[in-house]
This record gives structure tokens, sequence and C-alpha cells, in this order.
């Protein structure tokens, strides 16, 4: 026998040691031997539906990610990532959000190995890229602004006392209720991304409005934020936001 032959035969003797099949009451259970980042077998679900079977993942992976803190719907920029992954697999999103194929028996096999290959790529958005993570954030604070009828600029640059520019993500003109509000939004909050947010509005202050006022918006979906960073910032009079607790600021920002 070949090395291909053997580790062909090996191959599909594991898998066939590992898959379980539990059969349900309007369904077919398969335990998969395949993990997702908990190190947990991925299970999907059969269903017939006359002709036709419905494989499903009865909304496991996103409903892990969402309780995760990580919202494929939350932004374009995730959705699109999303959308890209059930593409190439064939895959599509149910209203209950699904991950789920329609097959026959006879090609039950290669889509079941489709949804579960898409399952552990979706399931692999949590650890996106660090430089995909603080675009996704900036355009999740982009659209909760835009949501909640909050009138902002993007992209300010403000001269600094030195002469230098300095960059923040969102700006808020004054009004007759309250005065200019400066946000920037920080996804990973460190005790270095901090100091530089404060280096540049010490800049930038002297040459604003006495009362404008800096909001740094800090991400604490996937972990607390230091308490000696939200300190240094009520030193400052910088303003800080959990973005937890977004919404008890809205009517700060609107007006």
């Amino acid at each position: 026998m070949s090395l291909v032959e053997q580790l062909s035969d090996s191959y599909v003797n594991w898998l066939k040691q590992k898959i379980t099949f539990k059969e349900l009451d309007n369904a077919v259970e398969i335990t998969t031997p395949f993990m997702d980042r908990h190190n947990d077998y991925l299970q999907i679900y059969v269903q017939q539906k006359g002709t036709k079977l419905i494989v499903s993942d009865a909304g496991y992976i996103l409903t892990d990610l969402k309780l995760s803190g990580c919202d494929v719907f939350s932004s374009p920029k995730r959705k699109k990532i999303f959308q890209t992954i059930l593409n190439g697999y064939g895959v599509k999103v149910s209203s209950r959000e699904e991950l789920f194929v329609e097959t026959t028996v006879e090609n039950f096999p290669q889509k079941k190995h489709m949804l579960v290959q898409s399952m552990m790529t979706v399931n692999d958005m949590f650890m996106t890229s660090r430089e995909n993570v603080h675009s996704i954030f900036l355009e999740e604070v982009d659209q909760f602004l835009f949501d909640n009828d909050i009138r902002f600029v993007d992209n300010i640059n403000f001269t600094g006392k030195s002469g230098f520019p300095q960059t923040f993500h969102f700006a808020i003109p004054r009004s007759k209720q309250f005065p200019e509000r400066i946000l920037h939004a920080i996804n990973n909050p460190t005790k270095q991304n901090s100091e530089t947010l404060l280096f540049a509005w010490t800049e930038t202050k002297e040459n604003r409005r006495p009362d404008s006022t800096l909001f740094a918006v800090l991400n604490d979906s996937e972990k607390p934020i230091r308490p000696g960073i939200v300190n240094a910032f009520n030193e400052y009079e910088v303003q800080p936001i959990l973005w937890s607790k977004r919404n008890e600021y809205i009517n700060h920002l609107t007006g």
C-alpha cells in the first residue's frame, strides 16, 4: 500500500471513529471531531424537509460569538467579512442566525464538510487581526453616533501648541446647550495608548475653546479596563466612556 493510500485510509478511519450520530425527536445530531476555540466538539443538526436535508449549527456559532462580545452584524466591515466567508463555503444564514446548507442524501458528505469548515472559520472571527479589529471598533462607534442621530464629523485634525497636527476620530460641534465635544476611540486601552491620547489632547486643548471636552471611548468588550487608566483620564478632565455603558452618555453627545 502506498503512502497516499495509507494516509487516506488513516484519515477516513479517524473520521469514522470520532464522528457520532444521535437521533433526536425531529433531527439527527452529529458530533464532529472538529473543535471550536473553546476546544469543544462542533455539532450540527440534520432535518429532513421533503426530498431535501437542512443541515445547520442550530445558531451555536453566532450566539457564542455574540456572548463573547463579537457581533458579526454590528458593523458593515465585520458583516462583510462574515458574508465573504459564507459565500466561500456556499453556506447561508437564517433569520434565526443559524448557519445552514440545503442538500440531498447523495451530496450530504460534501455539504456537511463545507458547513463545518465555515463554522470553524466564522468562529475564528473572534481572533481577527488587530488592524481589522481596530477598524471595526471605529465603525461601531461611528454607527452608534449615527443611530442615535448625533451630529458629528470624523477624522479631525487640530494643530497643537507645538505646531504639529493631532488627529481625533470624531468631533461634535458646539451648540447653545453644549460645548464642542471631541471623541477618540481606543480599541485596546493600555497605559501607553492612554498616555498618547492625553498628550495629544494636552497639546491641542490650549488652541480650542476653554470649554471643549474630550471623550475617550474605551472598548471593554473583551476585557475590563484597568482602574488606573480610567483615573488617569479623570485627572486630566477627560471623560472616559466605557463601550459597555455607551448608552448612558447619549444625552451628553446630542444637542
